[in-house]
């Protein structure tokens, strides 16, 4: 799944870039600030051959310790091996997602041991992911959009830093070019729902523009510290919050990586789900599908947030295709 040949090609512009970098690394960021003006802070960027774009941010894919990592809580996007890292989720993502012109910008990212952090801290560091995020949204909007609909695509982590950016970084006249938001395993709680009303909008069917979030399990007890305050989550198998079980019919089939095709399928996946607490729980799939026992308090067995962005990828690339239809109506 890694870009083996995009990654080689991009190590004379990576030595290049990797100049900027601190050489000592801190509690802060590894590097200041980011222009995304370089390309080199980009995995994708500059396809306009389709008619809309998805901006694509990814999720933690470093788990090094914060001992390990040099004392700092952010992955170094100047070192190789985490650029591989990021490129696996991206590759994934940009064949899956290959209807539309993607663009994916690097970023400080936190380390998956932050989250063990303390709220007030994790929500400083947090703040230097967001800038990097909005930042390079900012950018993309003001030289590669050119006036197309869009999609926002996260999980996890990069959900997290979308719903950041839809509350305080867009305004009014990016919106109106905004298909959706799909923030993909993360959530919205009850306070941020009331205090930002106009910018988290939730879609509440197939159709209509705003911000779609979902969370999967295997049963009700395996829902997780991610989404338990969920408010907004939806049922991706028929894209409204019904609390009705949903046939396994309706699952379109998750997205797989085929390496002999060396492309990504949609395979059969099926399986009953129903909404619980805004939580989609799947009861015909194996608790064990994508359980991390080193993760466990985080993400007990039958919490499927692991496969989130890709367990529904059949039904995700079909609700693309909706939404982008009526745009506009």
């Amino acid at each position: 799944m890694k870009n083996l040949r995009l990654f080689a090609s991009c190590l004379a512009a990576l030595a290049t870039f990797c100049l900027s970098c601190s050489e000592k690394k801190t509690t802060e960021a590894v590097i200041t600030s980011i222009d995304f003006s370089d390309t080199a802070y980009w995995y994708s960027c500059g396809d306009t051959t389709q008619a809309a774009d998805v901006f694509y941010v990814y999720p933690t894919v470093s788990t090094i310790s914060f001992v390990d990592n040099g004392s700092s809580w952010f992955a170094d996007i100047c070192l190789p091996e985490v650029r591989e890292e990021a490129n696996g989720n991206q590759r994934f993502n940009k064949m899956l997602y290959g209807e539309y012109n993607f663009y994916a910008p690097y970023y400080r990212q936190m380390i998956f041991e932050a989250y063990s952090q303390p709220t007030p801290m994790l929500d400083s560091l947090a703040q230097i992911a967001a800038k990097d995020v909005n930042d390079a949204f900012q950018y993309y909007m003001a030289n590669f959009n050119h006036g197309r609909p869009f999609f926002l695509m996260g999980h996890s982590q990069g959900s997290q830093m979308l719903i950041e950016l839809l509350k305080n970084g867009m305004t009014e006249e990016q919106r109106k070019l905004m298909v959706a938001a799909y923030c993909i395993g993360y959530h919205i709680n009850a306070e941020e729902l009331s205090a930002y009303p106009e910018a988290l909008q939730p879609a509440t069917d197939s159709m209509m523009q705003g911000l779609v979030i979902f969370n999967s399990v295997t049963d009700t007890t395996a829902i997780g510290m991610v989404s338990r305050s969920d408010v907004v989550g939806i049922n991706p198998t028929i894209w409204t919050m019904a609390l009705d079980t949903v046939p396994d019919e309706l699952h379109l089939g998750m997205a797989k990586y085929n390496e002999a095709r060396d492309s990504v399928l949609i395979v059969p996946c099926p399986t009953r789900t129903y909404l619980y607490k805004h939580n989609t729980v799947c009861p015909d799939l194996d608790p064990e599908m994508v359980f991390i026992p080193a993760y466990e308090k985080m993400f007990p067995k039958g919490n499927l947030h692991f496969a989130d962005s890709w367990l529904f990828g059949g039904n995700v690339v079909e609700n693309m295709r909706c939404r982008l239809r009526h745009f506009g109506d």
